[in-house]
This record gives structure tokens, C-alpha cells and sequence, in this order.
């Protein structure tokens, strides 16, 4: 088990054809002994299910005796909007996993267009993590330079022109996704020099 902090993800099932899949993306802090994340139930068959939930809570380790095997008890609540919340808890989670939280059953149970729903025993196993691409620069706007080209076009100010592609230069060096427009300004801006 890792110290400190990690993100982990799991898929509870009863392994039923149709039954609800619960999905728990979970943040553990586990000096606070903390859970917190995301439980998502989603079911294919008749009535659908789409289900999301805030969730928070927290674990605890424990020994079994005959073997000295190390478990986790887990135990989540959740609602839409998070523990703070004035809106009242549609999600709750009891379980034990083993200590790499990877494996273990759980009883969970959802609330549904005004009723409680219960699943029993069903099984938790390690859900693969899949990973978004993180953009190069996310916080940083990047500005179109199309109007200002093409004003520059329009009134034949060259200079203009230079300054917009300058300013595109300098802040596609760190980015490759817009280097062939560059390519094309720098073309556009040779021909017209060359007028």
C-alpha cells in the first residue's frame, strides 16, 4: 500500500448479466485514514441507470487472526453535491478489501428516483485507470490571430502583418499544434514583400 496519498479505481460487480456496475474513483489519504472521490452506477438493461455521486469516508486496517492477513474496512457515504451539502446522502458503501485494494466484497446501496436500492456481496476489483492528455499549456488561452491577419491583408499594413506572425512565433515556439498556419503567415508574408 502506498504512504501518503493515491488515486485509486474500482469496479464493483455482482458479475450478473445487466446487473448495476459501480465504479469508484477514489483519492486515499491514508495518514487521516480519508476517502473521498467519485462513485458512478451505470446499468445496461431496462430500467437504465446513470448514477453519480460524490463520496467521502474513511478506512481502517485490520488483521485477521488465523492468518495475519491485513485487510481494509471501508465505509463511504455520498450524495450529489458532497459531505457538505445540505442535500440529503443517496449513497452509502460497506466493505472489506484486501490491502492492496484491489480485491475484496462490498454491500452498497443508491437512492433512485425516490427509492433505496441494496446490492449485497458483490465483488471489487482493480478498474483500469485510463489517463487524458494533458494539454501542453491549460491554463493559458491561446489567441486566434485570424482576424487580426486578415485585417492586416486587407489594409496592406505589412508591418501589421509582421507583428501579428511575431507575436504567433513567440508563443507557438512552445507548441507544435498550430506550426503549419505559421508556416503558411510566413509564406503569405514573403509573397507580399516580394510585391
Amino acid at each position: 500500500m502506498s504512504i501518503g496519498l493515491f488515486h485509486t479505481r474500482l469496479t464493483v460487480s455482482n458479475h450478473l448479466l445487466g446487473a448495476p456496475v459501480l465504479t469508484l474513483d477514489l483519492l486515499v489519504d491514508t495518514v487521516k485514514k480519508k476517502v473521498s472521490g467519485v462513485a458512478s452506477i451505470y446499468q445496461s438493461t431496462w430500467p437504465p441507470l446513470n448514477f453519480r455521486a460524490r463520496v467521502w469516508g474513511e478506512y481502517s486496517e485490520a488483521k485477521l487472526v488465523p492468518t495475519a492477513e491485513s485487510h481494509i474496512i471501508l465505509t463511504l457515504d455520498g450524495s450529489p453535491s458532497g459531505p457538505l451539502s445540505q442535500i440529503a446522502q443517496t449513497f452509502g458503501l460497506r466493505g472489506i478489501l484486501g490491502a492492496d485494494w484491489a480485491s475484496g466484497f462490498v454491500d452498497y446501496k443508491y437512492q433512485e428516483g425516490g427509492t433505496w436500492h441494496a446490492v449485497k456481496h458483490a465483488a471489487v476489483s482493480q478498474a483500469p485507470i485510463t489517463l487524458q492528455p494533458i494539454p501542453e499549456h491549460p491554463h493559458h488561452a491561446q489567441p486566434l490571430y485570424a482576424v487580426a491577419v486578415q485585417q492586416a491583408q486587407a489594409s496592406g499594413d505589412l508591418a501589421q502583418l509582421k507583428s501579428v506572425v511575431s507575436q504567433a512565433e513567440q508563443q507557438l515556439a512552445h507548441s507544435g499544434a498550430l506550426r503549419g498556419a505559421l508556416e503558411q503567415l510566413t509564406a503569405e508574408i514573403a509573397r507580399l514583400e516580394a510585391r
